[in-house]
């Protein structure tokens, strides 16, 4: 009766251990499959999303007016959470800082408009204060100091997902 007794007990200890460890286990492989859920989402948002900046054509130095196109096919927005960077020629890096101000202060950058194209006489429609695929949005940057006569600049511009796109800014 006593070796019953202990038999009963042991068994009922191993199914117990077992039932644990399963649970542990379909919970780990659960986090695992979201985790895997949430990086297909943001690869999926980061292959939708495209953007082209381009310079303005002629650059005399003060404040960069600067075109970024959404060229992909997701809406973007969040601006505060956009990085952009200036490297001059000497090799001097700045990180300008988004303001939600007309006008921006000393390496800072703040949004002009968003037009529906290229074309700066239309402005958006749909969705005011977001770049919707299409559109065009005109950054004003405060780069201090300017760009030196005859240098030039990089600006790279970067969406919260990580998107980026660079250009070029010479003044003559």
């Amino acid at each position: 009766m006593e070796s019953a007794l202990v038999s009963l007990v042991s068994v009922a200890l191993v199914i117990i251990a077992t039932v644990t460890m399963m649970m542990s286990s379909f919970h780990s492989v659960s986090t695992v499959a979201d985790s895997w859920r949430q990086m297909e989402e943001q690869s999926g948002d980061i292959r939708r999303t495209e953007i082209t900046a381009v310079p303005p054509a002629n650059y005399g130095g003060g404040n960069i007016n600067l075109m970024v196109a959404n060229d992909g096919q997701t809406n973007l927005d969040d601006f505060a959470y956009w990085d952009v960077i200036a490297q001059q020629q000497a090799g001097d890096t700045y990180y300008i800082a988004y303001t939600d101000g007309s006008t921006p202060g000393s390496n800072e950058w703040t949004v002009e408009g968003i037009y529906l194209s290229d074309n700066t006489t239309v402005a958006e429609v749909f969705d005011p204060d977001i770049l919707n695929p299409g559109e065009t949005m005109k950054m004003v940057i405060n780069l201090d100091p300017d760009i030196g006569a005859g240098e030039t600049g990089r600006v790279t511009v970067s969406t919260p997902n990580g998107v980026t796109s660079q250009c070029l800014v010479t003044r003559p």
